[in-house]
């Protein structure tokens, strides 16, 4: 099935399970406020930068100019063809920078003159030639100014990769890196402090530079990938994305102006939950499978999905990355803090 932004619509989700939380936000509310105030100047960005790994990435397209680029997770297609269309099914900053009218050069079928820019990067990690330190780094320098600027709507999702890495160090005896648990505890901590100086670098406390939307990671445990695990090595990696997790909340500084906190651990734990009790309020019925099968998700077509499942009642697209459905989650609570936060 293939389902544009305008066509979700998951109240229950929205009622339920909207656990967005921000420093900033908990003080306005405890002061006796919520969201934007009547002496808050909404928050409109003219430019929009992704940062991260492939959750975040909307691949070139095939075709010169074409609608047809692809994504890590269930691609659009023209219904009742195979006619890829990137509009479609479209991952969670793309219904972000939707909601603010901001075009990706990579999915542009208006067209528009394109503001929003895709820099994350297939299997990325916090470093390295492809990682999020690299891409700040080209950004930076293609600027003006070498800055972000107050109307730069930034997102970072990374760190998944970091944390597959790590549990293969650990695990895998012919891995030529081997590291012991808490050798690899100690790295994933160090690698999510590199992470929160990169927020460091692209915002400041004078709210005079960018303003990020930083993400943490889903318990790498809980996708398929880590549910095909022994109990041990589950408990591995739900320590390494927990300690990832934790380190980096630790080391960005919430001015609750600059700084937007996306707790995507939580949301996938709740929607695991609400699944694992029995309550489909959410739309989903599967959290433990990949609805590709064993198909690559790049591969993976409407036609092959698994049987009796949809884009929108699985979590998975495959072992790792997020089904579509999971993505339009993402993107609705993405949007909710982005228009609540007093930026």
């Amino acid at each position: 099935m293939n389902f544009r932004v305008d066509r979700w619509s998951a109240v229950a989700l929205r009622s339920s399970l909207v656990i967005l939380t921000t420093v900033g936000a908990l003080l306005l509310s405890s002061c006796g406020g919520s969201g934007q105030s009547s002496q808050t100047k909404r928050f409109k960005p003219t430019r929009m930068i992704v940062f991260g790994d492939e959750s975040s990435l909307l691949l070139p397209p095939i075709t010169p100019n074409g609608i047809d680029s692809l994504k890590y997770t269930n691609n659009g297609f023209t219904p009742g063809t195979t006619t890829l269309d990137c509009s479609g099914n479209p991952l969670w900053v793309q219904t972000l920078a939707l909601r603010f009218s901001l075009e990706f050069a990579e999915c542009n079928p208006t067209p528009a003159t394109p503001a929003a820019q895709m820099r994350a990067k297939a299997f990325a990690k916090v470093e390295g030639t492809d990682g999020l330190v690299a891409q700040v780094d080209a950004f930076l320098a293609s600027t003006p100014g070498n800055k972000a600027v107050p109307t730069d709507l930034i997102t970072i999702m990374v760190g998944t990769n970091d944390i597959l890495e790590l549990y293969d160090r650990v695990t895998n005896s012919a891995n030529p890196a081997p590291l012991s648990q808490a050798a690899a505890v100690a790295e994933a901590k160090r690698r999510a402090s590199v992470f929160a100086a990169q927020v460091d670098r692209l915002t400041n406390r004078d709210n005079t530079l960018g303003r990020v939307m930083y993400s943490t990671l889903p318990e790498v445990n809980l996708t398929p990938f880590g549910r095909s695990k022994s109990p041990a090595d589950q408990s591995l990696l739900f320590l390494l994305t927990d300690s990832f997790n934790l380190e980096m909340r630790s080391k960005v500084y919430d001015n609750g102006r600059s700084r937007g906190f996306l707790k995507t651990d939580q949301l996938f734990r709740n929607v695991t939950d609400s699944v694992n009790s029995g309550d489909q309020s959410t739309g989903i019925i599967n959290a433990r499978d990949p609805v590709c099968g064993t198909l690559p998700v790049l591969s993976c077509v409407p036609s092959t999905l698994v049987p009796g499942a949809t884009v929108n009642n699985y979590l998975w697209a495959d072992n790792i990355h997020f089904s579509y459905a999971a993505h339009s989650f993402l993107g609705t609570n993405a949007i909710d803090l982005a228009t609540s936060l007093p930026w």
